[in-house]
């Protein structure tokens, strides 16, 4: 070839090349199956403010941000309930999850759900076991749940700090108390008292004595029953064999074979023994319409920061990469399918 054949050879070349630039060819160090990353700002829907949903996702919103500066997270305050209707409705982009709250949401099951919401992904599945903390002051001479419902039974006027309406603590709370015949309703009618409160209000009301009872769902240790246990003295309610299985069976929590339905001993001040309670598991969800590109980035840092989750709770010690795309309740967005995949754990 001469010089002018060469010469229009590295122009033919040239000119292909700028062609397929133009035409969105993707970065080579871009994931596979996603264009390169771009700048953007994500919305994180967690949970209430103090609990450890919303701190975890702060945290974890850092992280993100040092490690890939395009990538900006905000954090705002949502239940678990409501987080899955946010995320269908293109309110937020990311969203944390309970396990069986999603798959509800997803397939639109009844009682929780009136429809299904099918806009919905995820990018990993058991990111942690949540607790449902049954609080009573000891001066209430209360140490089992059996105890509580017996008294609201007989009409005693209780006072309880309740989890807000639209919180899956607020749903399995109440499924808890109809197993036994019950309700918050019930409690009012009784004459007693219901202050449904946002976790960061619970313990002046406890430690005030506005309430002798406080329920609510956090990984351990949960600060505001560290704070609340401290302030006045109390016990955790155990639960029964019966109603732990019952759950497990109907809505799909953490089954005793696991081991894990139980807080243990010393977590809490005043509670040496281990006391047997109702678990579930947790997830990350996000929006269909999230770019890969910025899935897969979120994904890879969640997934290859274990350590730094469990410095913000000790609840994630549970979390496997290895296995978390297997347990999700909704599909996995393809830019998490991605990642693992490139991580060689997802064939």
């Amino acid at each position: 070839m001469g010089k002018f054949g060469k010469a229009i050879a590295v122009l033919l070349f040239l000119v292909m090349s700028l062609g397929a630039f133009a035409n969105g060819t993707k970065d080579a160090s871009a994931p596979a199956g996603s264009t390169e990353l771009q700048p953007g700002t994500y919305t994180w829907v967690a949970g209430s403010m103090g609990g450890g949903w919303y701190t975890v996702a702060g945290g974890f919103a850092r992280l993100v941000n040092e490690k890939e500066p395009k990538i900006t997270i905000k954090v705002i305050p949502g239940g678990g309930v409501a987080n899955p209707i946010a995320l269908n409705n293109g309110d937020v982009d990311i969203a944390w999850g309970v396990g069986y709250v999603d798959k509800a949401a997803f397939n639109g099951t009844a009682p929780i759900y009136n429809q299904a919401y099918k806009n919905l992904a995820s990018i990993s599945g058991t990111m942690a076991v949540d607790y449902y903390h049954f609080l009573a002051a000891k001066d209430t001479g209360v140490t089992t749940l059996d105890q509580f419902v017996d008294k609201v039974k007989k009409g005693e006027k209780i006072k309880i700090a309740a989890p807000m309406t639209g919180t899956s603590d607020y749903v399995m709370t109440s499924f808890v108390l109809a197993y036994y015949g019950i309700s918050y309703d019930t409690i009012k009618q009784n004459g007693g008292t219901v202050i449904q409160a946002i976790y960061g209000d619970m313990p002046s009301l406890y430690k005030d004595r506005h309430v002798d009872y406080a329920f609510a769902t956090l990984g351990l240790p949960g600060a505001i029953m560290t704070e609340m246990s401290m302030g006045r003295p109390s016990t955790l309610m155990a639960l029964s064999n019966e109603i732990i299985d019952h759950c497990a069976k109907t809505y799909g929590t953490v089954a005793r074979a696991s081991g894990l339905a139980r807080v243990p001993g010393g977590t809490y001040t005043g509670m040496p023994n281990d006391i047997q309670t109702l678990c579930h598991s947790t997830e990350i969800l996000v929006s269909p319409k999230m770019p890969a590109a910025a899935v897969y980035v979120i994904t890879k840092v969640l997934n290859e920061n274990k350590d730094f989750l469990v410095s913000l709770g000790a609840g994630y010690r549970v979390f496997d990469p290895k296995t978390t795309w297997s347990s999700v309740q909704v599909p996995l967005h393809p830019g998490a399918a991605a990642y693992y995949k490139d991580a060689g754990v997802l064939k």
